[in-house]
């Protein structure tokens, strides 16, 4: 009797301590299924983690293509304002221009509703020249010498044109005058503006406010036109005639900027214009 009550408490915590032994559970490391579980769970991890990275790259990519459009937007609005506020100045200081080395071809041909060529002119070989003060307004204000018209906007286009190939550049910038003015909103309009810009630097003397604003003319009333590219880069050299080096240097640079990718001529012709004179 002295030891039932000792063993009636022992069985208990026999019982108990079985039962613990029982429910703890007993892992095998080495086991295949267990490896196999654990190789499972990384690789969802893994997965897991590239998803993020696919989905962050993503989006950074979307950040940079906006940021990319919108440096687009303001470089245009930049030049707009550029163009805008300098054709509102009306008029050109005067002053000195140092050598003006660059390349063009004569033009070869002409068709139906496209140029291609520059006239040869003081802004294309070694010059010296001075920015003059006369008034050429691209409103075309005041008489224009009556020029033989055929009716036809084409016809009368490439007559005025063949007036530039001949080198009759007095009569061709008369012919072209005469052009926009009778033909204000015509297909080669934008065209006309060009080679009045052209001509009034290829004429001696010079008229180097006229050029400047034939080709702001066509840059802010066309900006879209295929004329652009060629137009921004003659202006950049007539800016640089002018003796005023720091616009010409950033019209250069943004033909380049903007046209870098295009393969358009005005882009080397820019890179050579500011290799050789900056």
């Amino acid at each position: 009797m002295q030891f039932t009550k000792p063993l009636f408490l022992l069985l208990p915590a026999a019982c108990l301590s079985a039962q613990l032994w029982a429910q703890a559970p007993v892992v095998d490391m080495n086991s295949p299924r267990q490896g196999a579980e654990s190789g499972r769970s990384i690789q969802g991890e893994i997965y897991q983690q590239l998803q993020q990275l696919r989905q962050e790259m993503m989006t950074l990519r979307g950040i940079v293509e906006e940021q990319e459009h919108q440096i687009s937007q303001l470089k245009q609005q930049g030049l707009d304002r550029y163009i805008d506020l300098d054709r509102r100045l009306g008029s050109l200081t005067t002053g000195a221009a140092g050598a003006v080395v660059g390349s063009s071809s004569a033009e070869a041909g002409i068709t139906a509703g496209a140029d291609s060529g520059e006239i040869p002119s003081a802004s294309d070989v070694p010059a010296v020249a001075a920015a003059t003060s006369v008034t050429a307004s691209p409103s075309v204000s005041g008489p224009v010498p009556a020029v033989a018209s055929s009716g036809n906007d084409s016809s009368d286009y490439t007559d005025a044109y063949a007036l530039v190939r001949s080198g009759n550049y007095d009569q061709a910038i008369t012919a072209f005058l005469a052009y926009v003015e009778r033909y204000p909103s015509g297909r080669y309009t934008p065209n006309a503006w060009y080679w009045l810009g052209e001509l009034y630097v290829a004429v001696k003397p010079q008229n180097l406010k006229g050029a400047t604003e034939a080709f702001q003319y066509l840059l802010s009333k066309y900006p879209d036109h295929d004329k652009v590219p060629a137009a921004m880069y003659k202006l950049g050299t007539v800016y640089f005639l002018n003796g005023n080096k720091q616009k010409s240097q950033e019209l250069l640079t943004h033909v380049i900027d903007r046209y870098g990718s295009t393969g358009n001529s005005a882009v080397n012709k820019s890179r050579e214009f500011l290799r050789k004179n900056f």
